[in-house]
């Protein structure tokens, strides 16, 4: 009896989620909606866009749309009906209408992960106050102190890694760098530290459950990224304990962790601890994993460009020049680094590390002649910006002279997205990049094992392989 009513209860919850989805799908069509298609029962789009995303053609999930539907659509992701604008315009459009029309939003199982507290997820006069107090850490004057211990960790980890070796798997290098740059400045961790590895570990499951379908039940990468958000802060409860004690006995750290402590927001509150947590899971995550993908792929595509690579060179050699036997660089060299960074830049377009982000209408408004309806999302994505022949000629070229002088229009290039919420880690990955591209080119030469390498996104972009490569010092190195 017991079994017949579970089936029961079953098939009603099964129907009521179809005729949900029967009237969600056709509710759209009423109101003026852009045109668009709502996909599979239930999960509408979303296996379509992941798909597209793993097999590292994520533009063609747009322009196939785009010559079906038009520049204005609509699709179904992740649960919620999304709404796609065409670049340069929709992605002015979304990024100045922030906290006007629109306002920043993830859908409810992205911020399940991240955390309420975290400051992608916060909106309005919050997030302004908690931007605000980030923007004293991550601004240039701050950014210089840092400087010295980024060059020490590129120092150590090519002669880990790189030194004597004939290959080593690089996205795994880099990976460590760029963990072992955001473990220190953040948290004052280094690699001798007992749970450095398994916070890594931690943070690399982490990521994996990112944009994906939640399904929070045990095997699934959703549900492992649940489990290891609880053991990121299971290893940050006692570092946490440890600064607190510190800064009584009046030492300061000077890093992140410290300065969220002892910093308070604009109305004298300070922030709770889980919103502590939550920011310093973010940035741990984010600062490390888009750095290091950028860093594989820069060397990628150096690779493939070689005259790139020797006028990269030949810039660093220069800057070398001025400086002393083992003497570490400035904040002032690395924005000599005016053509390495351009290559850094065109790297991006090509393989954008985020793929874009969501805003929700905070009412109905009119775009285009269309609809949005209040609660949908809007999406802006560099998937569908960074690839248009009719802002990039040539789009798949590495072209590096594509950053000179103004660079490219305006809200072509979103790699950092923009308005309220443009990524504030920007000037901190370019300059840990440069200082590791600066000490790498110098002193080792690298031939890619295959060429070829399949890159997947899932949900950032990922070597096959982890970026096989052949590795030797050069002759006449610096080091």
């Amino acid at each position: 009896m017991e079994v017949a009513y579970g089936w029961v209860v079953a098939l009603v919850a099964v129907a009521a989620g179809l005729l949900y989805w029967l009237w969600e799908a056709n509710s759209a069509d009423l109101h003026g909606a852009p045109p668009g298609a709502y996909g599979w029962p239930v999960v509408g789009e979303t296996l379509a866009y992941l798909g597209a995303s793993r097999a590292n053609t994520a533009s063609q999930f747009f322009t196939t749309r785009v010559a079906k539907y038009g520049k204005v659509f609509k699709t179904h992701l992740l649960f919620k009906w999304v709404v796609s604008l065409p670049p340069p315009e929709g992605n002015k459009f979304l990024f100045s209408q922030e906290n006007k029309l629109v306002q920043n939003a993830w859908p409810s199982s992205v911020v399940k992960l991240l955390g309420n507290g975290a400051l992608t997820c916060l909106i309005g006069e919050k997030h302004k106050q908690v931007r605000k107090l980030f923007s004293t850490f991550f601004n240039p004057e701050g950014l210089q102190s840092f400087v010295p211990r980024m060059d020490a960790l590129a120092r150590g980890n090519l002669a880990d890694h790189w030194e004597g070796k004939e290959s080593i798997q690089a996205l795994y290098v880099v990976k460590e760098f760029t963990f072992a740059i955001a473990a220190n400045t953040f948290l004052s961790m280094t690699k001798d530290h007992p749970e450095f590895a398994t916070m890594g570990q931690a943070v690399e499951v982490y990521l994996g459950g990112i944009m994906q379908l939640p399904l929070d039940v045990p095997g699934t990468v959703y549900h492992k990224a649940g489990l290891a958000r609880k053991t990121i802060k299971r290893i940050l409860d006692p570092i946490i304990d440890e600064h607190q004690q510190d800064l009584r006995d009046g030492k300061n750290t000077r890093d992140l962790l410290s300065m969220l402590l002892t910093s308070p927001l604009e109305n004298e509150n300070y922030m709770s601890m889980e919103d502590i947590k939550d920011n310093i899971v973010l940035m741990v995550f984010a600062g490390h994993d888009t750095s290091s993908i950028t860093l594989a792929l820069t060397l990628k595509y150096l690779y493939l460009n070689p005259h790139c690579l020797k006028e990269v060179i030949q810039e660093q050699q220069e800057i070398a020049k001025g400086k002393g036997a083992g003497e570490a660089l400035t904040w002032e060299d690395t924005r000599k680094m005016k053509y390495t960074w351009r290559c850094v830049q065109e790297t991006i377009r090509l393989q954008p590390p985020v793929l874009g982000a969501f805003r929700s209408a905070l009412q109905d408004f009119q775009y285009e002649g269309f609809t949005i309806k209040k609660g949908w999302m809007l999406m802006w994505s560099t998937a569908r910006s960074h690839s248009l022949p009719e802002f990039f000629s040539n789009p798949t070229k590495f072209d590096p002279s594509r950053f000179e002088g103004s660079g490219p229009q305006p809200y072509t290039y979103v790699p950092f997205g923009g308005g309220p919420h443009m990524c504030l880690g920007n000037e901190f990955a370019r300059t840990e990049i440069l200082v590791y591209l600066h000490h790498l080119v110098l002193n080792y030469e690298w031939e890619m094992v295959d060429p070829n390498e399949f890159v997947s996104i899932d949900p950032m972009p990922s070597f096959a392989k982890k970026l096989q490569l052949k590795v030797w010092r050069k002759e006449s190195s610096t080091a």
